[in-house]
């Protein structure tokens, strides 16, 4: 389960915790940036590409983060590195991988509350 909102008392929170069921019992670890209403795409066993969505304050992000949640290694091509925002801030969108590829696809979503 990676980020998502929680509810504080009165309101929802945005949350940056990714949690991880293994099976037989719940772990946890942090995605960097507090997101939600976002997309996110599998590289590999335990690297996931998170895309846009909802952070803080309510700004939508284009903002993108590539992270793992266990501590196996990155598999080659794929080297720790900064990876690129996308063009536009985006919430409420959904992502995909290309077979064979790590090439990842976004579409639908809002730029802001008011967007169509």
């Amino acid at each position: 389960i990676l980020g998502g909102m929680v509810n504080k008392e009165d309101s929802h929170q945005v949350t940056d915790t990714a949690r991880v069921y293994d099976g037989s019992d719940w772990s946890s670890c942090k995605l960097g940036t507090k997101r939600a209403f976002f997309c996110a795409v599998k590289l590999q066993e335990s690297l996931i590409v998170n895309l846009g969505g909802l952070g803080r304050d309510q700004n939508v992000l284009r903002t993108v983060s590539l992270r793992k949640c266990k501590g196996r290694h990155y598999l080659p091509p794929i080297k720790v590195r900064d990876v690129p925002d996308i063009p536009s801030p985006i919430s409420g969108h959904g992502c995909t991988i290309l077979p064979d590829s790590y090439d990842i696809i976004v579409a639908g979503g809002s730029r802001n509350q008011r967007d169509n």
